[in-house]
């Protein structure tokens, strides 16, 4: 008994580290270049598009936090199976678990995506995804506090590359953002619609909130990742848009990264290869709990050792991955993971806290079962 409360105290995380855990997982690839995607839906308004996307997140973290407060004890996995029964909980399980799986590979594509433009355009997409994989691999074996401290030091590590748009902030032309509202309400949501592809990542307090002390705590700090989330996708696009001219942004893939090649030092000649190179820092706590996440959703179908998943989850991403090379068809497959996403992060769970409070009434909300 003792050996078993020393080992679930072992993996107990305090609840502001919640916080972190939140923002990195909704901050990737896609922050390198989200402006152009909403500006082509909503134009100089894509500001506006991103404060009605953090309003949804809002309410998304809301119902996430009301499910997962109900149970206390359980993950996502665990819930479906009490809602659902064992078939069907363990159906809706793996639907699951291939949307972690295609999340992690579309985040692999994305960055080597990245590396092959920047840096090594001659290097196998392959070889990029095995390397990132090792990494993550050996991250996920290291266990939650490994995966979550990565996290928490990813976000100090790269958090100073916000103040690099300083720079790209006096090049501004602030008649860029007018008219104001020019873009129709369908144009907006779309917008709105587009910026939650790049803000995916909430699912992890799906799956982390069993380990966290403190729990009536979770939702402050949820909020609060979220709301940084939000602030950075804010600044990230209100300097784009100012920056490039509207045909610039619309021809620009990734404008962040484009904006640092003007940030110069006296000793550092291209600073957006150093950019590059710590966006692997910004991905990492992606692969690190994707993986982690996959792995663990198997481990819950098929009652065996998580371990064995993480290698085979691998193995079936890196040939998976070999089979895009064309920028066309990954992004093809990038807009499939985030309409997958959208429905199952930012739809599914107002209709789940709708379930669960039925069951509270019609089972008594009682947690032991």
């Amino acid at each position: 008994m003792m050996n078993t409360a020393n080992k679930k105290n072992s993996v107990v995380l305090s609840a502001y580290l919640v916080f972190f855990i939140v923002h990195t997982n909704q901050t990737g690839v896609g922050i390198a270049g989200i402006q152009r995607i909403i500006f082509l839906e909503a134009g100089q308004d894509a500001w506006i598009s991103i404060i009605i996307s953090y309003i949804g997140m809002a309410v998304v973290v809301y119902a996430m936090c009301y499910i997962l407060k109900t149970f206390e004890t359980k993950d996502l996995f665990q819930i479906h199976k009490l809602l659902f029964g064992k078939w069907i909980g363990n159906i809706v399980n793996f639907i699951i678990v291939l949307y972690l799986l295609a999340g992690l590979m579309s985040i692999l594509l994305g960055y080597t995506e990245i590396v092959q433009a920047w840096i090594f355009p001659d290097l196998e997409t392959w070889a990029i995804v095995l390397i990132l994989l090792l990494i993550s691999i050996y991250g996920v074996y290291g266990g939650i506090k490994t995966i979550v401290g990565v996290s928490f030091l990813g976000f100090f590590l790269t958090i100073w590359l916000i103040f690099m748009l300083v720079v790209p902030v006096r090049y501004m032309d602030w008649t860029n953002f007018f008219p104001i509202l020019e873009a129709s309400p369908k144009e907006l949501l779309l917008g709105a619609y587009k910026t939650s592809f790049t803000v995916l990542g909430l699912e992890m307090l799906l799956f982390v909130y069993p380990y966290i002390r403190d729990k009536q705590r979770v939702h402050k700090y949820a909020q609060l990742g979220v709301f940084f989330t939000f602030a950075l996708i804010f600044a990230v696009t209100v300097v784009a848009v100012g920056y490039y001219s509207g045909e610039q942004l619309e021809k620009t893939i990734w404008a962040t990264l484009s904006m640092f090649k003007i940030v110069q030092f006296p000793n550092l000649e291209r600073f957006e290869f150093l950019a590059v190179s710590l966006w692997l820092v910004i991905i990492l706590p992606n692969t690190l709990f994707m993986l982690w996440a996959a792995s663990k959703g198997l481990k819950r179908i098929f009652n065996r050792r998580q371990k064995s998943f993480v290698i085979i989850t691998s193995v079936f991403v890196l040939i998976c991955s070999s089979f895009f090379q064309k920028r066309a068809n990954i992004n093809e497959f990038v807009d499939f993971v985030g309409l997958f996403g959208f429905y199952s992060i930012f739809v599914y769970p107002i209709p789940l806290a709708v379930i669960v409070w039925i069951w509270k009434k019609t089972k008594g909300g009682d947690k032991s079962r």
